[in-house]
């Protein structure tokens, strides 16, 4: 099954393999007619809705196209591979992942739910508790100083969204925020400073030939606090 290249390739060789007609495999998992004749991979949210429906459906397989299509009873749906990184459905934070091609879009997109579905998945280590989680592919070497705590480029970094209701209170600090700046772009930065009285806040950066500079919140779209970060050279899931 080397061919099945894509997720939406598998997703239709489990329904025909199972013998689902398309339309009977569609209202199962929540999907709208013709959703996967799309040539955009599935969003977060629906690859959740086809493995939660589909329970012998291997989840390696799906979205890594690693091991086999099935699992071998109900229990390993339960157990799912005892001791790997990756978890049972249900157990971790999944989120949106934006790559570094994808954050133009993103800017214009965020608020879109269908344009954040059509995006890949990123699986976290753990679950963490309610919030709106998005994962973003770090671009460049601003938070890259050579020491353990680097960020650098080619990482995957997932954020928690702080509301803008919380925007005018006093920010936990230092700490490393992703900031979606409307003219900018997508932005991992060390927040060093908040004033509330003018709502400016000040980024640092880990790598020394990057200076501190100070951004506006009214300009800032969106704030995430870091929650966890992939490196580069793992296999992020």
């Amino acid at each position: 099954m080397s061919d099945l290249k894509t997720i939406t390739d598998r997703i239709k060789f489990y329904r025909d393999s199972k013998g689902y007609r398309k339309g009977e495999f569609d209202r199962l998992c929540g999907l709208s007619n013709g959703y996967l004749n799309s040539t955009s991979t599935p969003g977060s949210n629906k690859l959740e809705d086809i493995l939660r429906n589909c329970k012998d459906l291997n989840r390696n397989w799906l979205l890594y196209n690693e091991g086999e299509m099935l699992l071998k009873e109900e229990s390993e749906f339960m157990k799912f591979n005892e001791g790997s990184k990756f978890s049972p459905i249900g157990t971790t934070t999944t989120a949106p992942l934006i790559s570094q091609y994808a954050a133009a879009g993103y800017l214009m997109g965020y608020s879109d739910q269908e344009y954040i579905e059509q995006q890949p998945v990123y699986t976290a280590t753990k679950k963490y508790s309610g919030g709106n989680y998005v994962a973003f592919e770090i671009r460049g070497d601003s938070m890259d100083d050579g020491l353990k705590r680097s960020i650098s480029n080619g990482d995957v970094v997932l954020g928690k969204e702080l509301k803008k209701e919380y925007w005018k209170c006093k920010l936990h600090l230092p700490r490393i925020f992703i900031i979606v700046h409307r003219e900018s772009g997508i932005l991992c930065k060390e927040i060093v400073e908040h004033n509330c009285d003018n709502g400016i806040i000040t980024c640092h950066s880990f790598n020394p030939q990057n200076r501190d500079f100070e951004l506006d919140l009214n300009d800032i779209a969106q704030l995430f606090y870091l929650k966890e970060i992939t490196r580069a050279h793992e296999e992020y899931h």
